[in-house]
């Protein structure tokens, strides 16, 4: 079986029993899965090869996490900030709000 008709899954945690659980799970129903255990181990799997589930934990060692939407209502914005996204960046916006966003989050990693 060449496996390229299943369905490919990229699970990303750094929480090590979270991935051994869910490449199990997934594996034991027939899925393709990948797996890794950083943010940029993750990226570059996606370079590489195409899939057609993301299974990610959202607050990475190492990664910022900014949020896009057009659904900025006052809830939304409440979950988003307290599920520790670092920025929310409301559509439509400008390419100026963009990088904008992009540095102010950049810089406060750093």
């Amino acid at each position: 079986m060449s496996g390229s008709s299943r369905p490919k899954i990229l699970v990303v945690d750094d929480a090590g029993p979270v991935v051994i659980l869910c490449v199990n799970v997934l594996q034991a129903l027939g899925y393709a899965i990948r797996a890794a255990n950083r943010g940029e181990t993750a990226l570059e799997l996606c370079r590489k090869e195409p899939f057609d589930l993301l299974v990610v934990d959202y607050k990475m060692p190492g990664m910022a996490c900014m949020l896009m939407t057009a659904h900025g209502t006052p809830d939304i914005i409440n979950e988003a900030t307290r599920l520790g996204f670092d920025y929310i960046l409301l559509k439509p916006f400008t390419p100026s709000e963009l990088r904008g966003a992009v540095d102010k989050v950049l810089a406060s990693k750093a």
